[in-house]
C-alpha cells in the first residue's frame, strides 16, 4: 500500500522513519550532521533530477544558513526535521492544486 504525504504528516511515528531515512541518505560520513559538502551534493542532484540549474555555493551556504539554527555550521537531524516537514507541506500542496 502506498503511504500518502498526508499520512505522513499526520503521523509522527511515520514522519520520523520518513526523516531519519532522508537524513541517513543524505548524512554520506555518518557523522549525524550535514555539512556543506554532503548539503550541496543533495541540492545538485535534486537540480539534475529537476532538470533545473544546479546550485551554486553561494546558495548552498543560503540554504546551509537558513537551516542552521544553533550556527554549528551544520545542519543536525533536529535541524532538518524542520525542512523535510516543509517540503511534505509543500508537496501537499501541490497535489491538492492538481
Amino acid at each position: 500500500m502506498l503511504t500518502s504525504v498526508n499520512d505522513i504528516l499526520s503521523n509522527e511515528e511515520l514522519f520520523e522513519e520518513v526523516a531519519k531515512a532522508a537524513f541517513s541518505s543524505v548524512d554520506t560520513d555518518g557523522s549525524g550532521e550535514i555539512d556543506a559538502k554532503e548539503l550541496g551534493k543533495v541540492m545538485q542532484q535534486l537540480a539534475s533530477e529537476t532538470n533545473t540549474e544546479e546550485p551554486s555555493v553561494e546558495e548552498v551556504n543560503e540554504v546551509l544558513e537558513a537551516l542552521d539554527e544553533d550556527k554549528s555550521g551544520k545542519i543536525s537531524y533536529k535541524e532538518f526535521k524542520v525542512l523535510i516537514r516543509e517540503v511534505l507541506k509543500n508537496m501537499l500542496e501541490e497535489e491538492s492544486e492538481e
